[in-house]
């Protein structure tokens, strides 16, 4: 287990924990990304959180660099930059601007939606600063160009996936040696990246599949026994609250800049599982004895037993990660957070405050025993 002692005052301010037992709990950790919290923690400071698995955290620094942090052992990884993919903002396009500073910052902030990691990286050498393995493969899916890339530590630059459509990129997941991705549409993708092709390719598996006709959804791919589950998380624009059936107003009132107000609320989720076999979704009405954590972490299931207190069966775990046209109005996020039963429908808080750092909204941390 991790010798929590090592850690400094600072990193645990950052961990929210949502359990209560002295002196440390037990995983799994929300990440809080307070400015004022953050400050100090050098490793950590000013950078925007893109993804975890296990006990590493996939961060973005201002100067757009990529590492793999373990807050652990403070051990940082590189990937390639933000620079290094083959379709990036030009970044000379603001300038001039009269807000050309905060539209550069907002470049680094919405380019990445969120990077998925094959496996962690194992660790050799010395100091701060590691290499690792090349087994570990990152999986980033990114807004510009509606596109997706991988990249392993130590490579120099991003190599885009070639995909059948051009579609945003809602999740992806690595299950049974490949990554499979769900597309803003609801096409299910499997990624072939094995060494020695000349290009990494995505392939169609499963047709279109939406469940509702609400305009407000994001989706998760999730391991869960054995079985790929998608996830569907419905919410509701508080702002404009015609949308919500796929409706449009004629004319809107335009959102005040520099909003406090919450913009949307997660109503419901739905989930469903693939059958491999005939290619179909098949809808999942119970998790039994697991819960799911779904947000910026690669998602992940969990014997809700393992931690005993903390954790309830057949919930889902939730945290705020609509981020994409709130960071130009520097709107805050984390109001959003909650435990949805997956039986009675219920939301409760799994945590009191809220975090409303607008770059680097919080996310799961579910660290593994070393």
């Amino acid at each position: 287990m991790a010798d929590w002692l090592q850690l400094s005052n600072d990193l645990l301010s950052i961990i929210g924990m949502f359990c209560s037992l002295p002196p440390f709990p037990k995983p799994p950790y929300l990440i809080l990304s307070e400015p004022q919290l953050l400050k100090s923690e050098e490793s950590a400071h000013q950078k925007r959180f893109t993804g975890s698995k296990g006990n590493w955290l996939i961060t973005v620094d201002k100067s757009r660099m990529i590492q793999l942090l373990n807050p652990f052992s403070r051990v940082q990884i590189d990937l390639p930059s933000q620079y290094a993919f083959d379709y990036y903002f030009d970044e000379d396009y603001f300038e001039g601007h009269p807000e050309s500073k905060q539209r550069i910052d907002i470049s680094r902030d919405c380019f990445l939606k969120k990077v998925i990691l094959s496996s962690t990286p194992s660790e050799f050498s010395t100091g701060s600063k590691r290499s690792s393995s090349k087994d570990c493969i990152a999986m980033a899916c990114h807004y510009y160009h509606k596109g997706m890339a991988i990249a392993r530590p130590g490579d120099a630059s991003w190599t885009t996936v070639e995909t059948p459509i051009k579609d945003y990129v809602d999740d992806a997941i690595f299950l049974k040696g490949q990554f499979y991705c769900i597309t803003g549409t609801g096409i299910l993708m499997v990624c072939d990246v094995r060494d020695g092709l000349p290009t990494p390719k995505a392939t169609e598996l499963a047709e279109k599949f939406l469940t509702t006709l609400n305009n407000y959804q994001e989706k998760y791919l999730v391991e869960w026994n054995g079985e790929l589950l998608l996830v569907f998380k419905i919410f509701l624009n508080l702002l404009f609250p015609n949308h919500n059936d796929g409706e449009e107003e004629e004319e809107e009132e335009e959102v005040e800049e520099d909003t406090k107000l919450q913009e949307y609320k997660t109503e419901k989720f739905e989930v469903f599982k693939f059958d491999f076999t005939n290619k179909k979704w098949e809808e999942v009405n119970s998790l039994g004895e697991y819960c799911l954590f779904l947000g910026f972490n690669t998602s992940v299931s969990i014997l809700a037993c393992d931690y005993p207190g903390c954790l309830q069966e057949n919930c889902i775990y939730f945290t705020d990660d609509i981020t994409f046209g709130c960071r130009d109005r520097r709107s805050p996020v984390g109001f959003d957070m909650g435990v949805f039963n997956l039986e009675d429908k219920s939301i409760q808080p799994h945590y009191k405050g809220i975090s409303t750092c607008y770059y680097s909204p919080p996310l799961w941390m579910i660290p593994t025993p070393f």
